[in-house]
């Protein structure tokens, strides 16, 4: 069993250059049934069709890079822009009110009075790691879309 990541990558070794690569992968696109995409020089970002859309459905990001003999292209799942901003907005509060609940339930323990601000380290792990199970769902929901996405890619650089 592999571990969970929270914004799976991965690498593809092409025997291309890669703008010809990319080319191609522009090209193949515009006749794709199983997912539509957007790709400005080296940089693609490929996602499902909208009637497949969901909130946990993937974006496929793919850059490609000079390597070796041919081409590298770098992949990375995450999902939707808007969902992605909401996780970190969410981290960074849940890791924002941690850092006020400690720093006031120390003032609290130093001046001697009953530290319960110091509540907020437990229901602060629970809350993150709440966030991280719902990733995981997140990404069990859309395991089928990552691996139609990984095909398409790779069928669109042939």
């Amino acid at each position: 069993m592999t571990t969970p990541k929270i914004r799976p990558r991965f690498t593809i070794e092409v025997d291309a250059d890669p703008d010809v690569l990319m080319d191609r992968l522009r090209e193949n696109l515009k006749q794709c049934p199983c997912c539509t995409g957007v790709s400005v020089g080296r940089h693609a970002e490929l996602f499902v069709p909208g009637h497949e859309q969901r909130v946990w459905s993937p974006w496929l990001s793919v850059t490609t890079e000079e390597g070796g003999d041919g081409a590298v292209l770098k992949g990375r799942f995450a999902p939707h822009p808007s969902v992605w901003t909401l996780y970190l907005f969410l981290t960074f509060a849940l890791g924002f009110a941690l850092l006020v609940g400690i720093s006031w339930g120390y003032a609290q323990w130093v001046m001697e009075q009953t530290p319960w601000a110091l509540l907020s380290l437990p229901g602060a792990i629970i809350l993150g790691g709440l966030l991280f199970l719902a990733s995981v769902l997140g990404q069990r929901l859309g395991a089928e879309q990552m691996v139609q996405l990984r095909a398409a890619l790779e069928e669109l650089t042939r």
